[in-house]
């Protein structure tokens, strides 16, 4: 899990990556990558839950907690290959039956 900060030096934004130490340029021409988005949107939230927790704040930890992991599944989509999702329908009417 990466760890950021944005920030905004000389007009020039920047994420500051805590486990590498290192910068990193944002690129605001390109298109957003949506998982990189989803993936700090869920670092952001994991930190203030554990805000949250150091501050004893029950319903706001359990709050940030959905939204971490409602942030951190958009971030880890798995695409099942159509032929396998065909496979899995016959296999849950099996079950079924």
């Amino acid at each position: 899990m990466t760890m950021g900060i944005s920030c905004t030096m000389i007009n020039s934004p920047i994420i500051y990556n805590l486990q590498s130490k290192s910068f990193r340029d944002i690129n605001l021409q390109q298109q957003p990558n949506t998982t990189e988005t989803a993936q700090y949107i869920a670092d952001m939230v994991l930190e203030l839950r554990n805000m949250a927790v150091s501050s004893e704040h029950k319903i706001l930890k359990g709050l940030l907690e959905a939204t971490f992991y409602e942030a951190s599944s958009a971030a880890n989509r798995v695409e099942i290959p159509p032929d396998q999702l065909e496979r899995l329908r016959e296999l849950n009417k099996a079950s079924v039956a």
